[in-house]
């Protein structure tokens, strides 16, 4: 009775339930198969039409990459040409002025006073001996380290400040009270233009006493301490005659007229 009730249990023999199991997984890691091969053949396809497409424009990308460089250097030249336009039409007014106010002894006096103005605003160039410091980025500078931040020009600058310096440049650029030197992603900028490496720094003052004076300063030693420690390139030297430019982007903001009224 216990076979027969078994039979009745069990009318298929366990090994062809296995069986079925089997060929059903089987067929489902098939239909997997068959998926992945073709999402991996749509990505490649993908992949080889994205490649095919960025080959043929990368010509066309390159060209308007040195059309765009070379009009922002057309443009700065432009610029370049239209300051010293406005140094020499300030300088032309400024002959002019003189010789109006040099007819009487206040208006002497007042010529010197704009003189003293012009020079503590930058509105003026100003010729003398001083120091010219040249800091670059170390050899080997990486965007981590080794490379040149705007604190640290900020730092030299200080210094410079500090030793006794009476005008100061920055590869062409002077620096007056409305001068920000701030980041500008990679790039250092000095008011509105964005400098590169190397920064060539210009100080006019007394040369016997501000190479000491710069190195006791504490912008003095931040740059030292970024000689030694990321070995930054910097090189100063004492010189005869330096020439530091009129700052071109001062305009006169406001004014007002003096004596009895």
């Amino acid at each position: 009775m216990s076979l027969l009730n078994n039979l009745m249990a069990h009318p298929l023999d366990e090994g062809y339930a296995v069986a079925a199991r089997t060929r059903q997984a089987q067929r489902t890691r098939s239909r997997h198969r068959i998926i992945l091969v073709i999402a991996l053949a749509v990505l490649g396809v993908l992949l080889g039409t994205a490649a095919s497409q960025n080959y043929r424009s990368a010509p066309e990308a390159e060209k308007q990459r040195k059309e765009l460089i070379a009009r922002i250097s057309q443009a700065d030249t432009r610029l370049t040409d239209l300051r010293g336009q406005q140094t020499k039409l300030a300088d032309e007014v400024r002959g002019l002025q003189a010789g109006g106010l040099s007819n009487t002894s206040s208006g002497a006096a007042l010529q010197k006073q704009l003189d003293d103005l012009e020079l503590q605003a930058g509105a003026v160039a100003l010729k003398g001996p001083g120091l010219k410091a040249v800091i670059d980025d170390a050899k080997d500078a990486n965007d981590k380290e080794g490379r040149l931040l705007d604190v640290d020009l900020q730092q030299l600058v200080n210094g410079l400040w500090t030793a006794g310096a009476e005008a100061i440049s920055v590869n062409g650029h002077r620096l007056t009270s409305l001068t920000a030197i701030r980041g500008a992603g990679s790039a250092i900028t000095v008011g509105y233009s964005s400098l590169t490496p190397p920064y060539t720094v210009l100080a006019i003052g007394e040369t016997a006493t501000m190479p000491a004076r710069f190195a006791q300063s504490s912008g003095g030693q931040w740059v030292q301490y970024l000689v030694s420690n990321f070995h930054v390139r910097m090189t100063i030297t004492t010189e005869d005659s330096l020439l530091v430019p009129a700052d071109a982007t001062i305009a006169l903001r406001y004014a007002k007229v003096g004596g009895p009224k």
